[in-house]
């Protein structure tokens, strides 16, 4: 049982991790326009073929370069307003579809997905040609240098929870690569030993988030 320092500590970091409060959709996929706005809790729902799939797929998206940019610090990229500071995303990386990103297929001009945080900063994934994805990130601060400015600046985790499942008893050991991809897909609660196995690192505190939000549960 976590004791109630523990808690405390659980209850700060929940309280420091910023929100996103809204995402502009600019002839991405089955969006030519479109903003939606974002409050504490949300749930997405409508008819198929609505654009569920291509939100959540931006976020996909976004989470791969989030991962990046907390490893490494930015490049001079193309952006929306020409050479700056930013990072390459790997499409390849991403169980999305990513083969054309634009707007009625049409590739003449660029694709943008906005996201903007609580605090005002903006992070905007880029498609400028089919297959190409840059993240930009654009603060009401100083400029993003280093992997510290990011995480200082961008403190807005990402993570999918699959559709829950039983735990398989026989479930084989991966490899860490195949752990992590594993992660991105809808098979993960099926991989949740491995994923834990090769990724140990903040099993603790998301069991403390868990018992903070969710009474009773273990």
């Amino acid at each position: 049982m976590a004791g109630p320092l523990d808690k405390k500590r659980a209850y700060k970091m929940a309280k420091s991790i910023l929100r996103f409060a809204s995402v502009k959709f600019n002839r991405f996929k089955g969006f030519n326009q479109f903003t939606l706005h974002l409050r504490d809790f949300n749930i997405l729902v409508g008819p198929n073929n609505c654009g569920k799939s291509t939100i959540l797929g931006a976020f996909r998206i976004l989470a791969e370069g989030m991962r990046k940019a907390n490893a490494k610090n930015p490049l001079l990229v193309g952006g929306p307003d020409g050479t700056t500071l930013g990072y390459t995303v790997d499409l390849s990386e991403i169980p999305v579809a990513t083969e054309n990103v634009f707007f009625n297929y049409e590739d003449e001009e660029p694709a943008m997905v906005t996201f903007k945080l609580s605090n005002g900063n903006e992070m905007i994934l880029f498609f400028k040609e089919i297959g190409t994805c840059n993240l930009i990130c654009r603060t009401e601060g100083r400029p993003i240098k280093t992997i510290s400015d990011f995480k200082a600046s961008y403190n807005a985790p990402i993570g999918f929870v699959p559709i829950l499942g039983p735990v398989d008893n026989n479930e084989i050991l991966y490899l860490k690569e195949a752990a992590r991809r594993a992660l991105l897909t809808h098979r993960a609660a099926r991989n949740f030993r491995n994923i834990w196995h090769h990724y140990p690192e903040n099993f603790r505190e998301f069991r403390l988030l868990v018992q903070t939000t969710w009474p009773g549960r273990r």
